[in-house]
């Protein structure tokens, strides 16, 4: 029997809209860098830090991964293609993923709701919640894993926690 691994996705926090940046270079408002903490702190409360985190290199994801990462303990991989990506690269990229035990995707819409989607296929409750309530900034997915994840097909991870951080009752300061 093989080991299964989990994969946790997490959609950057909130990021502050001035018209003149470009989107790239968006960083996180106030809000989104609460609720990062809260997420922190559940993953914390949760025994569920990841052994690698995977990041886009726009700045409001990876002002998100030093939030989660604040000492640098992680190894973390900042990915160009992870920018806006879409589904078929979400999966080329965890198919391309070194072996780690836990997994942190940090990404964006609309591709990391699709991810999340593809992922819990067939998990009707789940399925549907992600559908209908939408996978909102800081928002992160829990799924235990196959171990081999370079032929990932619909429904092959199981939805085990979904995590909106106005849900959270930590405090983050």
């Amino acid at each position: 029997m093989s080991q299964l691994r989990e994969l946790l996705i997490l959609r950057h926090g909130k990021s502050d809209w001035k018209q003149e940046l470009d989107d790239f270079e968006r960083p996180l408002a106030e809000r989104g860098k609460k609720a990062t903490l809260k997420v922190l702190r559940w993953l914390e409360d949760q025994k569920l830090l990841p052994d690698l985190i995977l990041s886009s290199t726009a700045k409001r994801a990876t002002q998100t991964v030093r939030r989660i990462n604040p000492d640098n303990q992680i190894n973390t991989l900042y990915l160009d293609e992870l920018y806006l990506a879409e589904l078929d690269t979400l999966l080329q990229t965890l198919a391309q993923s070194p072996q780690a035990q836990r997994i942190l995707l940090v990404g964006h819409n609309p591709g990391l709701e699709k991810l999340v989607s593809f992922l819990a296929h067939d998990q009707s409750e789940e399925t549907a919640t992600v559908e209908t309530k939408r996978f909102p900034t800081a928002a992160l997915a829990v799924f235990i894993m196959p171990n081999d994840w370079t032929q990932l097909s619909a429904g092959a991870g199981k939805l085990v926690n979904l995590i909106r951080p106005r849900e959270l009752s930590v405090t983050a300061q």
